[in-house]
């Protein structure tokens, strides 16, 4: 029998089969990449072996896990804690405590580690994803990449003999993609990374690459991949930003300056792609919430066509497709997000269909990737002449994203994309833009 054995059959209470007579046997130090488009059962999996699945969400799960012959199925949750966790692709989902020393310390205690030690593996931890710094700061400050770094830092300090990463490298700028890259290959524990389209960082990094097909794992095969050209529609209106300073305080932490970005120019016209990169937590999704009237600026103007807008009109102007497709989405039902926006019977069927979406899937239901679809779905519907799509990329796969950009392009959507990877801001048209220290500037 191999180290890790695992076979599993699963089906949600709501009927939907999802894992089918799934069979994975790895020996420990093993690491191994799942890739997979999503709603093929990635995350289900993730929680199946983590416990949170069937503990907290129904179904009929059959068949066993066992590691080095200890039943894992049947221990409680922080019975697993040392032989499996987790880094969840929706971070907010797992995060429990105030300050980010609360959040790592809290599985060590479960652990009954002494304070000798925790004190030792928080600040490994904290210094392996570059957050010392923040030790003291409330989590509901930090931008999602520092949120992902958060979570990462938790799973190396509890060290469990399997990790498992959801879409992990996904929000992480390339700097903290290639750490992670590091630190994986530096582990002899097992390493199970689940993803839903290729990375550059993956090469080289893995003993074998599988995928989930119709429930059941087979070998990956490799899909070569570009993003056709899209196509354009130029318009007349124009978004521009002028002397614009955004400030955001650490109310949490006195040790940390307060957050400052200067836009000295911004502008994006309607059926133009730009694409927006940088660091984690550089300032992409401030500016994002202060052109869509989420966040007011410290001084300077946002316009369109020359006339100032109000912070409270900018909201009904210019879509912000969030990081986290939850923060946007409230109602029960995709047919219920989608008629939210007021559309015709007949633009709702159509949308849906573009977005691959079922208007009777309950929207908590949804899968992380497929929620940003119904995300996607919404803003199109409610038809802004801009769009701000923050890290669409994440979670989906190339091809899901590929037809959210074309189904945005096609109605002349000026797009301001924000994704961290490289591959994808190379294949993009358009000027590329790039906030770092504190300052927007246009790439050459």
């Amino acid at each position: 029998m191999a180290d890790i054995d695992i076979e599993l059959t699963f089906k949600y209470s709501h009927g939907k089969d999802v894992l089918s007579s799934f069979a994975l046997n790895a020996e420990i130090g093993k690491h191994i990449l799942l890739l997979s488009p999503p709603e093929s059962g990635k995350t289900t999996l993730a929680r199946i072996l983590t416990g949170s699945i069937p503990e907290y969400i129904s179904g009929d799960l059959q068949g066993h896990f066992s590691f080095q012959g200890q039943d894992v199925l049947q221990m409680d949750i922080p019975e697993r804690i040392g032989i499996v966790g987790r880094v969840s692709q929706n971070t907010d989902e797992m995060m429990l405590f105030s300050s980010i020393e609360e959040e790592i310390s809290f599985p060590l205690e479960n652990l009954g580690l002494d304070e000798e030690e925790r004190e030792k593996r928080i600040s490994y931890a904290l210094g392996l994803f570059g957050l010392e710094k923040y030790r003291k700061v409330s989590t509901s400050e930090l931008s999602g990449g520092e949120k992902r770094r958060l979570m990462l830092s938790v799973l190396f300090a509890v060290n469990p003999e399997i990790y498992i990463l959801d879409e992990a490298f996904d929000e992480l700028s390339p700097y903290w993609r290639k750490k992670l890259r590091e630190a994986i290959r530096g582990l002899e524990h097992t390493v199970i990374v689940l993803a839903s389209h290729m990375l550059e960082e993956y090469k080289g990094l893995f003993s074998c690459t599988l995928s989930i097909k119709d429930g059941s794992l087979e070998p990956y095969v490799l899909k070569l991949f570009s993003f056709p050209l899209l196509h354009l529609k130029e318009g007349r209106s124009v978004l521009t930003a002028e002397d614009l300073v955004i400030k955001r305080e650490h109310r949490s932490s006195s040790e940390l300056s307060s957050f400052s970005v200067t836009i000295p120019h911004f502008e994006l016209h309607e059926g133009e792609c730009l694409t927006l990169l940088g660091e984690n937590g550089s300032g992409k999704s401030s500016l994002s919430r202060v052109l869509s009237g989420l966040l007011k600026e410290e001084s300077g103007t946002v316009a369109i066509d020359g006339d100032p807008i109000a912070l409270k009109n900018r909201r009904s102007r210019v879509a912000y497709l969030m990081q986290n497709p939850y923060e946007e989405l409230f109602l029960p039902t995709v047919l219920d997000e989608a008629k939210s926006t007021k559309a015709s019977p007949d633009d709702i069927s159509k949308a849906l269909d573009l977005f691959s979406l079922d208007p009777d899937d309950y929207v908590q239901e949804l899968s992380y990737g497929r929620a940003k679809m119904l995300q996607a779905a919404v803003f199109y519907l409610l038809e802004r002449k801009f769009a701000i799509l923050d890290e669409m990329d994440s979670a989906l796969s190339s091809d899901d994203f590929s037809s959210v950009l074309h189904a945005y392009a096609s109605k002349g959507i000026g797009l301001l994309v924000i994704t961290h990877d490289m591959s994808i801001a190379s294949a993009l048209p358009g000027r590329k833009l790039m906030i770092e220290g504190g300052m927007l500037h246009e790439c050459k």
